[in-house]
């Protein structure tokens, strides 16, 4: 069964500012979630970190089974890339 669980999630910036404080939950296998929040809230940093981009300060990730991530930003707007090149 898939899994992501999300624990006490702690993030600052290097300005030194708390982005993120003490998150946690839990999406189970065929779950459909959204993540809402304010620009500037920490919405695309915490996918990031589950994605494995960079690091949480303190807490864990955990994840059981598969995760595929289609990043928000692909290329350059130059970038001749189909969806089907970047699906393969």
């Amino acid at each position: 069964m898939g899994q992501i669980n999300v624990v006490g999630i702690e993030y600052a910036l290097s300005d030194g500012r708390v982005l993120l404080s003490d998150v946690s939950f839990r999406v189970g296998e065929g779950s459909k979630v959204a993540l809402i929040g304010p620009n500037g809230s920490g919405k695309t940093t915490l996918f990031r970190m589950i994605a494995g981009d960079i690091t949480a300060d303190s807490g864990q990730i955990i994840i059981n089974g598969g995760l595929g991530v289609m990043r928000q930003f692909i290329g350059s707007i130059r970038d001749e890339s189909t969806v089907r090149d970047l699906l393969i």
